[in-house]
């Protein structure tokens, strides 16, 4: 009897040690921004909360058709709905507010401080990501802080008028925008990613399609490749 209630402590003891992230967690910025109260985070599924592991973060920023007060939205498009825990990063979705236009740097900023304090994440090796609306946040908050991120991945975004092309010329950057996007023209693309090659980038790779109309992204993010390269990406 002591025998089996000893192995009952030993397999409860080893299923808190080992459970990963069976589903997402949401969360409340203790200092939201303008345009961000909550966000939800994915832990990888071999995460172990008793490990002193540090793991690589991605983050990832919806478009605008998932603004709101109910994160269920962010879960429905782009790296939680395609991949979700399936990846080697913990993986950070925010959202942006209904009564926000769109994305801002100080709020992502609260985030980033906010995710840091919260997780056991490897500084060195941030990522970042985001489709349409969330295209537009990528290119701005790398532009802000390009020695932050070890690489970016803005589909189908705009915004060259925000942004300091040549603060990003050491950055990895790979981008991608359909040819066919009636949303977002694709030459918003075109103008940043030459304006930051004109910087002196050799490491910006841009992908454009003939078709696929405004979701450039399900694509992208299905392919392997993508999160392969960029899991080698190292500041």
């Amino acid at each position: 009897m002591i025998r089996k209630i000893f192995l009952t402590i030993v397999l409860c003891f080893f299923v808190v040690l080992t459970v990963g992230a069976d589903d997402d967690t949401e969360k409340t910025i203790a200092h939201p921004g303008a345009s961000i109260k909550k966000y939800l985070v994915y832990m990888p599924d071999k995460y172990r909360r008793r490990s002193t592991k540090r793991w690589p973060v991605l983050f990832f920023l919806h478009g605008k058709g998932e603004r709101g007060d109910d994160l269920s939205k962010a879960r429905i498009a782009g790296v939680p709905e395609i991949l979700g825990h399936d990846l080697p990063f913990i993986l950070i979705v925010p959202q942006c507010k209904l009564s926000a236009p769109t994305w801002e740097v100080a709020s992502l900023d609260s985030l980033y401080e906010d995710v840091k304090r919260s997780y056991p994440i490897d500084t060195n090796r941030v990522y970042l990501t985001g489709l349409s609306m969330g295209g537009y946040g990528t290119w701005i908050w790398a532009s802000a802080h390009p020695e932050r991120f070890a690489a970016i991945v803005p589909i189908a975004g705009y915004g060259l008028s925000r942004l300091n092309p040549c603060g990003m010329k050491a950055l990895p950057i790979r981008t991608f925008h359909n040819t066919d996007d009636p949303t977002i023209q694709v030459s918003e693309t075109r103008k940043i990613v030459q304006a930051v090659k004109a910087c002196g980038n050799t490491q910006i790779y841009y992908t454009e399609t003939p078709t696929g109309g405004h979701d450039s992204w399900t694509r992208a993010y299905k392919d392997p490749a993508l999160f392969t390269w960029l899991s080698k990406q190292k500041n």
